[in-house]
């Protein structure tokens, strides 16, 4: 490797790096304090039906 190839490999794992700082910034800002509730039934309901609520939908 010349000293341009480790110049550039340098800058790549540099931006990565402030890549992912970003993202895990934005993710504790807006996304840590989310929470979604699961409705036990509901699940229940999607799981074992799956054929007869995507065919709801066509029959008219």
């Amino acid at each position: 490797m010349n000293f341009s190839d480790k110049s550039l490999l340098n800058k790549l794992a540099v931006m990565l790096v402030f890549k992912l700082a970003i993202l895990v910034a934005l993710w504790w800002v807006f996304v840590r304090e989310q929470r979604v509730t699961v409705d036990d039934s509901g699940v229940a309901a999607q799981l074992l039906h799956p054929a007869i609520a995507a065919t709801q939908g066509t029959n008219k």
